[in-house]
């Protein structure tokens, strides 16, 4: 019993070192393209809402990286390290329910998508600086809340064994939003509405290209492994 549990612990560790490797390939691809996006798309909104707000508050950093090389390279460090944690988990999902392929992958870097960005963003969009918003804590605490609520209820309604958890997944996916989430007492944005408008717009986009990236490239990459005859183990 021994040598039979010693082999299934070297057998899990091997599988382990796979879909850790293929969440670092994953990671880092979705994390190159997350940041190509950002500095096409993102930042340039940013830079303009940043000289916008710049005259009225004068702030002081005692660290910034310097434009150019050294922000887009910590940039693309940053995001691929995220894209990294981010792709383990998903992996993991993919690997404990036996889901391999793009399009299986495609499927759940969708849901990950709607986790980690559509479900807060409901509630609390991606802000320009210079907009007015509620306490950074409060913000957190719903945003943290609203994505496990809303893992917790795809769950129970993709995967529950009966009526009643799925529809308390639903009851789920839907609380944080009866909630609500923190907002100022009054709302001010320096930058225009149009800018507004595209930030979120491209935000959305732009992590929508990252989760599904992650999704077909772990699903992909799991299905090459288990057609060379290397794959997980049953």
């Amino acid at each position: 019993m021994v040598v039979t549990a010693r082999r299934f612990l070297v057998i899990k560790m091997r599988d382990f070192r796979k879909f850790a490797i293929i969440s670092l390939i994953a990671g880092v691809v979705a994390g190159f393209l997350l940041s190509l996006g950002q500095h096409y798309l993102i930042q340039p909104l940013i830079f303009a809402a940043e000289q916008l707000e710049m005259p009225v508050h004068e702030h002081h950093h005692d660290w910034q990286p310097e434009d150019g090389f050294q922000r887009h390279s910590l940039t693309v460090i940053f995001n691929s390290l995220m894209g990294c944690g981010f792709a383990l988990l998903l992996t993991a999902g993919l690997y404990l329910k036996n889901h391999q392929g793009y399009l299986r992958g495609l499927m759940w870097g969708f849901a990950g998508y709607a986790v980690f960005f559509i479900a807060p963003s409901l509630g609390l969009p991606p802000e320009l600086p210079g907009t007015a918003s509620a306490e950074l804590l409060n913000r957190q605490t719903w945003w943290l809340f609203t994505a496990i609520s809303t893992a917790c209820g795809l769950s129970a309604v993709f995967f529950g064994k009966n009526r009643t958890f799925q529809i308390g997944g639903v009851m789920l996916l839907v609380l944080p939003h009866l909630i609500g989430a923190p907002q100022p007492d009054t709302f001010s944005s320096l930058a225009s509405e149009e800018l507004q408008q595209q930030f979120v717009i491209f935000s959305a986009l732009n992590n929508g290209i990252f989760w599904l990236i992650i999704g077909a490239v772990s699903g992909g990459l799991l299905r090459k492994l288990s057609a060379n005859n290397t794959g997980f183990s049953s």
